[in-house]
């Protein structure tokens, strides 16, 4: 399942709690941040800071998960 949400993120067709669902798969864990956001954390990795009030993905948040886990190797 992880590599088919993968190729949604990578064709930037991604829903969010299906990107909450690859990031707890790939380790990452979910941290209150402030306000209305939230923010997954793994150590070694740039912390991914979704908006919680968002029901879709944005373009940019896609940009900046794809190279997160191009840093951690995981693409």
């Amino acid at each position: 399942m992880r590599r088919d949400l993968l190729e949604k993120l990578l064709r930037y067709n991604i829903k969010k709690k299906e990107l909450e669902t690859l990031l707890a798969g790939l380790g990452f864990i979910l941290k209150p941040g402030k306000g209305s956001h939230e923010k997954w954390i793994k150590t070694g990795f740039p912390p991914i800071v979704v908006a919680s009030h968002d029901k879709d993905v944005k373009d940019y948040l896609i940009k900046q998960v794809i190279r997160v886990l191009q840093i951690g190797g995981f693409l």
